[in-house]
């Protein structure tokens, strides 16, 4: 009797068990679908994910550009990661700072190329350098004029000794045209640059 007693008891013990434990789960399983009921989720932070997705805030740095096309390409992929407009900001930051350390270096690249170019012209002539110039100045003026020598100034090439020797080939050729065997007097305490350019660095 006493066996069956405890057993009473115990099976008794596990319905009021069973009972809390099922109430438990519908409970939760109540909450869970109303926090996910429309009514709701409307509720929590109204526009926040619209907005967040326009990614309409998004700055550039102003010294750096983009396309429009591909800052359009950049907002639709950081709304398909569902990235914040917060997130997309610190990319679009860092992908300026590479876009602008990149053109720095290239600046500084073609500086460099521009005076190994000239070096190479001043030794490639010596002391005939400054006539040399004087001829590839005639040449360019008569030519291409202010174009062509912002065009040389832009680019470095005026510096380049294969451009010298060609206009200083052309210059020369019209210097003899008009004064058979003459010589144009070279330009005095100027530098390479100068001579060529018009103006002091």
């Amino acid at each position: 009797m006493s066996e069956l007693s405890n057993t009473t008891t115990d099976l008794a013990k596990q319905d009021t068990i069973t009972a809390s434990a099922g109430a438990a789960e519908e409970t939760v399983a109540q909450n869970a679908e109303e926090e996910n009921s429309p009514a709701n989720l409307s509720a929590q932070q109204p526009g926040e994910e619209q907005d967040s997705l326009s990614f309409s805030n998004i700055q550039l740095a102003p010294d750096v550009s983009f396309a429009s096309e591909d800052l359009d390409n950049f907002k639709t992929l950081a709304a398909e990661l569902k990235l914040s407009e917060q997130q997309a900001q610190k990319l679009v930051d860092f992908e300026s700072a590479c876009a602008k350390r990149k053109a720095e270096e290239a600046a500084a690249q073609k500086h460099r190329q521009s005076i190994a170019w000239a070096n190479e012209t001043k030794a490639l002539y010596g002391a005939g350098l400054e006539q040399e110039i004087t001829y590839a100045l005639r040449a360019a003026n008569t030519f291409g004029g202010p174009e062509l020598r912002a065009l040389l100034e832009e680019t470095g090439l005026g510096n380049h000794p294969v451009m010298i020797r060609t206009l200083s080939g052309i210059g020369r050729t019209i210097s003899e045209d008009i004064c058979p065997g003459g010589t144009p007097s070279a330009p005095q305490d100027k530098t390479f640059a100068e001579a060529l350019y018009g103006k002091r660095n």
